[in-house]
């Protein structure tokens, strides 16, 4: 079975007759990249540090930071992953060999 690979510029598809795994459904999907990108240690631990600490006015900045720099990175990082069929490495050197940097950053950076 192939996919229709017709809507993407011709630079971008490569046949290399490799099968990738995909998720069974939207659901899982989302329930995995939650799970990933927010631990216990942020539902639980952060929360109670805030109001333990009369850190209360934090939490506007702290929340226009997550909508406005978080969530567009976020849909980023998986509409490149979803494009490319591959990880931040990947995918930024397969839009420009030099931009791969970024991509190992990104990953480096989800160590830190």
């Amino acid at each position: 079975m192939t996919e229709d690979t017709s809507h993407l510029p011709k630079s971008m598809v490569e046949k290399t007759g490799e099968n990738r795994q995909r998720w069974h459904s939207t659901f899982s999907f989302i329930l995995a990249a939650v799970g990933s990108a927010v631990g216990l240690g942020n539902v639980w631990r952060f929360p109670y540090l805030v109001s333990k600490n009369g850190g209360a006015p934090f939490l506007i900045p702290y929340l226009l930071c997550l909508i406005f720099i978080g969530m567009p990175i976020l849909l980023l990082e998986l509409g490149l992953g979803q494009m490319f069929q591959g990880g931040d490495i990947e995918a930024f050197g397969r839009m420009n060999a030099r931009l791969r940097g970024i991509g190992l950053a990104s990953v480096f950076g989800s160590f830190i």
